[in-house]
């Protein structure tokens, strides 16, 4: 379980309040008759908010905002004060992640801390002609074949505006989160050897004119599928917290973290094995992949309508993201048919069966450390919402595909067709691929 505490202190004029997260990840194991495979779990975050000591609702706080007696601060945190700002923001909503990203537990990576650098990104030459960039709003980086030609553009560092979305270099504008494009954005109060200390994630519907990525910010941006994010800092959360994005720098200009794997915003996936989801539906489908590192929360959309095959992103372990020496998968949130992407991709109210709270959950990675076998689970989304279930049913096709799963009416099947309520991991050999069919029976 992860708990995020905003502790709002009170003073006779003015106090801060400062979110706290503690980041616990668990993976559950699918075993096989040779191997154990770890696929990963769930976790549930509860956020608690106190005022003197005091514990406090939510609707308190986001009451708060709204009348002027709470506002956020340019450092991130939330203060309160006697006088009534003149222009308050709009309701605060906290967000929280109910799934980790763990693809397996290996065998310990030597992976030596970094020292603090001077810099947060190495400088890149600015290339010397001044080109249009394109409406983030109306830019779609992926053509009518699947491909992403902008995403293998070198993002140039200190071009745009932090208050400006890069449109043009892969990443996709988000404009149903409110923050500008932005999939989310993270505010550090410090950094130190041990991390970044005291991360505060800017609420959606925040800045919907992208105000909120300002100085000494993360900013992270979606990918198109097949494709992943490269830009997130070598320093983490000193509480584990992943952090992810481009970061705004004193000047107030964007530049790729200095742990980016690449000079790239977006990469692709693996080369090894293929991941695809196919619908036989009637109504389209939303998966919702979930922003990491970074926020955490399952903002990134891919919506399949009927007759449609896409791809999802599939990263290969060894040279992607590490969480605490571990290596990472890529996790999507499977909402019900005829959910609009709106309502899927976007954290919820914490009621029904959509967003974080979609009733399947599939993780997927290539193993490139250990076994040379991609991995792909299919999982129920617990703690969260144990009991949804999709109103449609899943196969797992294709030849190389070890154990593949099958969903059907809340229960997961294994290729015996044994019956698991909490889910199913499929192996998948070197070079195949994978093709996941939503059907209606």
């Amino acid at each position: 379980m992860r708990y995020s505490t905003v502790v709002i202190a009170a003073a006779a004029a003015t106090a801060l309040a400062k979110p706290h997260g503690h980041a616990h990840h668990h993976a559950a194991v699918a075993k096989r008759a040779d191997a154990a495979v770890y696929v990963p779990g769930p976790v549930e975050t509860v956020v608690i908010y106190e005022l003197n000591g005091h514990s406090i609702s939510e609707e308190d706080v986001r009451n708060g905002i709204a009348n002027g007696t709470l506002t956020w601060g340019e450092d991130g945190s939330l203060s309160s004060s006697a006088a009534v700002a003149p222009t308050p923001p709009p309701p605060a909503k906290t967000q929280a992640v109910e799934i980790n990203h763990v693809a397996q537990e290996p065998q310990p990576v030597e992976q030596s801390e970094p020292e603090p650098p001077a810099s947060i990104s190495e400088p890149m030459e600015q290339p010397s002609e001044n080109v249009q960039a394109p409406d983030p709003m109306s830019y779609h980086p992926v053509g009518d074949d699947g491909s992403c030609p902008d995403c293998d553009k070198d993002f140039p560092n200190r071009k745009f505006n932090c208050s400006e979305f890069p449109a043009g270099y892969g990443a996709f504008h988000l404009g149903n989160e409110g923050l500008g494009g932005w999939s989310g954005i993270q505010a550090p109060a410090k950094r130190d050897v041990a991390g970044y200390h005291d991360i505060m994630t800017v609420p959606t519907g925040s800045c919907p004119g992208g105000e909120c990525c300002s100085k000494g910010r993360f900013c992270s941006y979606a990918c198109p599928n097949p494709y992943l994010k490269m830009s997130f800092p070598k320093l983490q959360g000193a509480r584990k917290e992943s952090v992810g994005g481009l970061f705004c720098n004193q000047d107030g200009k964007l530049e790729m973290a200095d742990g980016s794997l690449s000079k790239t915003l977006c990469g692709k996936g693996s080369s090894r094995v293929k991941v695809m989801v196919q619908s036989k539906l009637s109504k389209p489908v939303s998966l919702c992949r979930t922003d990491y590192p970074g926020t955490e929360s399952e903002t990134l959309p891919l919506t399949i309508n009927s007759g449609e095959t896409k791809e999802l992103a599939n990263p290969d372990q060894k040279s992607y993201y590490f969480w605490d020496n571990k290596p990472t998968s890529a996790q999507y949130y499977v909402n019900n048919q005829g959910v609009s992407e709106a309502q899927a991709c976007t954290w919820g109210s914490g009621q029904g069966d959509t967003g974080n709270r979609a009733p399947v959950n599939i993780g997927t990675s290539f193993d490139d450390i250990l076994s040379n076998m991609g991995y792909t689970g299919l999982l129920q989304n617990k703690p969260t919402n144990p009991d949804a279930k999709l109103n449609f049913v899943i196969r797992f096709m294709g030849d190389g595909v070890s154990n593949p799963c099958s969903y059907k009416d809340g229960q997961y099947y294994n290729a015996d067709g044994v019956g698991n309520p909490d889910g199913c991991t499929a192996s998948i050999a070197d070079g195949k691929t994978l093709t996941i069919v939503f059907t209606d029976n």
